[in-house]
């Protein structure tokens, strides 16, 4: 999956509902900042890990990707 053009190496799979990790995060919605972007990231994938979507190691890279990101700047 892809956070602002930075390609995390994580699939971008069906999380079960028929919505992507990529739709879950949503990265072209409006964020107040960009930090209150990366915690949302970190709030959907620790939601995906807990339902074994992700493990930790990719929630790390998506989490990281969007640290790096331009998104909420």
């Amino acid at each position: 999956m892809i956070i602002d053009g930075d390609d995390t190496g994580v699939p971008n799979v069906d999380t079960g509902d028929g919505c992507t990790i990529n739709d879950l995060i949503a990265e072209h919605a409006d964020y107040p900042g960009h930090a209150e972007f990366v915690r949302h990231v970190e709030t959907v994938t620790t939601a995906l890990v807990t339902a074994g979507t992700l493990n930790r190691r990719q929630q790390g890279a998506i989490v990281r990707a969007a640290a790096r990101s331009d998104v909420g700047a």
